[in-house]
């Protein structure tokens, strides 16, 4: 099976914007139901989307400096990679390496049979989000085309930023 490429990954992502919740888990949870409001995930597989990807962050955190998690979990309740993106301008706990509080949350549930190629989407996001431009962009987004023009490298007016 073909993956998509960041691009059309990033294009079609959703974006939860002014999350509030209490801790890391809510914030995970939130972000796999609306993945299931959107009709990206099926309600009936909520459980077992969850349960991917909080054993995937059991096993090893994917927090990382700067703000910012990766939260993601391989099932086969999808047959695509689906992305959504979080955003928590007050932060919550989730373990970062330099203690700080995670305010960027890109969850990912990826098709089982995908094989290892979301390492790549994995690594362009990261790359992405590592650049301080970048995550002041997210935090200060106010829509999801905003946060989308964000991740994708482009402008709000259509040039590359």
């Amino acid at each position: 099976m073909a993956m998509a490429n960041f691009g059309e990954i990033v294009g079609r992502s959703l974006v939860c914007l002014d999350m509030r919740q209490e801790d890391g888990q809510e914030v995970m949870s939130r972000l796999i139901e609306e993945a299931a409001e959107r009709g990206l995930l099926a309600r009936e597989h909520l459980e077992e989307a969850a349960r991917a990807v909080f054993n995937r962050e059991r096993s090893a955190s994917t927090a990382m400096p700067d703000g910012i998690a990766l939260p993601h979990g391989r099932t086969e309740c999808v047959r695509e990679i689906i992305c959504v993106v979080g955003i928590h301008r007050a932060g919550v706990e989730f373990g970062a390496p330099d203690g700080l509080p995670t305010q960027i949350f890109v969850l990912l549930l990826v098709p089982a049979t995908v094989g290892c190629s979301h390492i790549h989407f994995l690594a362009n996001l990261s790359r992405r989000l590592l650049e301080g431009s970048v995550r002041q962009a997210l935090l200060a987004a106010e829509t999801r085309e905003q946060v989308l023009a964000a991740l994708a490298g482009v402008s709000v007016g259509g040039g590359v930023a």
